[in-house]
């Protein structure tokens, strides 16, 4: 379409709207009208909002108890863009949606049924409308939340961020359980064997081998020495306690390579008990809160003067594509009408 088209389109575009002026008026200003009526009739909402940036997501122990030489993480640290989806992703979970609904009865407030087939779903659609996490350019989480009353939105916002530790520490909770309980049977385990093996060295002790191999190699060359100097009767007891030590030694040694295997295994074993107990009962915090929610008294939604403002622009323009194909319709039955009388006639 060339500039004079164009300009002819305008021109007869502007001369229809001037021809419907009354039309376009009327359907306006009435819109106008119903939407400031309703505008005043809307509840308002309050905003809330809270920032946080996430934490490091490590394992206490390991973080703080395990010695990592030359490669200690900080646990003071932010963290990264994989905390933060780390993060959102709890906070966006259904515990976190159900546990602010029942503490501040929302069911009521947001005007939801309880205990119906489609409760959550309900809750969700309206969670969704009220409250909303973005990640910020900085890594940090923007936590919005609208109420119909300004004291409780901050107080939801607030809580959704403590519930966040809460929720993290659940979901970890029942892995560390189970690392739990498996170090402390392999602990009481090794404590248990080392009991046993320190007994039964210690009755092999009392039947007199003392150092099976030490003793061996001093019995072994005062022999030597008794059968040299030809003393039959020293040559007889160090054969008795050389028979001893054939008979007990074997087993001396058994014993005392496992419990020397014990002994070595416990301190590993007992700081990895250490490790899995710390795990357990002493979460780290999941983020970092930069800015806690307060009450906004003044109201966010609705704007009354811009809902006017859409709701006259947007009757106005349906109005006028309404009446534009009102007659464009028109005249194409008309066309159609006068074609068939022609075919009719012929």
């Amino acid at each position: 379409m060339n500039q004079p088209d164009f300009n002819n389109e305008s021109i007869r575009l502007l001369a229809k709207i001037y021809t419907w002026r009354k039309k376009l008026l009327i359907i306006s200003l009435a819109a106008a009208v119903v939407s400031t009526i309703i505008s005043f009739i809307v509840s308002p909402q309050y905003k809330a909002t809270a920032i946080v940036f996430p934490a490091r997501t490590f394992s206490v122990s390991k973080l703080l108890i395990e010695q990592n030489q030359g490669a200690q993480e900080d646990y003071m640290d932010l963290g990264d863009e994989d905390d933060a989806e780390k993060l959102l992703q709890i906070l966006n979970s259904s515990e976190i949606r159900t546990r602010i609904a029942d503490k501040y009865d929302l069911w009521t407030n947001w005007q939801i049924e309880k205990n119906t087939v489609y409760s959550q779903h309900y809750l969700k659609m309206k969670w969704e409308d009220m409250v909303s996490f973005k990640r910020t350019n900085f890594v940090s989480i923007k936590i919005e939340v609208y109420d119909y009353v300004a004291n409780r939105s901050a107080d939801i916002a607030n809580s959704i961020v403590s519930y966040a530790d809460s929720v993290k520490f659940k979901m970890t909770r029942e892995v560390a359980e189970q690392a739990l309980a498996i170090t402390k049977d392999e602990y009481n385990t090794t404590i248990a064997r080392i009991n046993e093996l320190e007994d039964s060295l210690q009755v092999i002790k009392e039947l007199g081998v003392l150092d099976n191999k030490e003793e061996v190699t001093a019995y072994t060359r005062s022999m030597a020495k008794a059968i040299e100097k030809g003393n039959e009767s020293a040559q007889k007891k160090l054969q008795e306690k050389l028979d001893l030590l054939k008979k007990y030694g074997t087993a001396y040694d058994d014993v005392y390579a496992n419990l020397k295997k014990y002994r070595l295994k416990y301190p590993i074993i007992k700081n990895k008990y250490d490790e899995a107990l710390v795990n357990y009962s002493r979460p780290l915090p999941s983020k970092f809160i930069v800015e806690k929610a307060t009450p906004n008294e003044k109201k966010e939604k609705p704007i009354r003067w811009l809902v006017v403002l859409v709701s006259t622009v947007s009757a106005f323009i349906l109005s006028l594509l309404y009446l534009l194909f009102t007659e464009k319709f028109t005249d194409i039955k008309k066309k159609m009408k006068l074609h068939l009388n022609s075919q009719n006639q012929e």
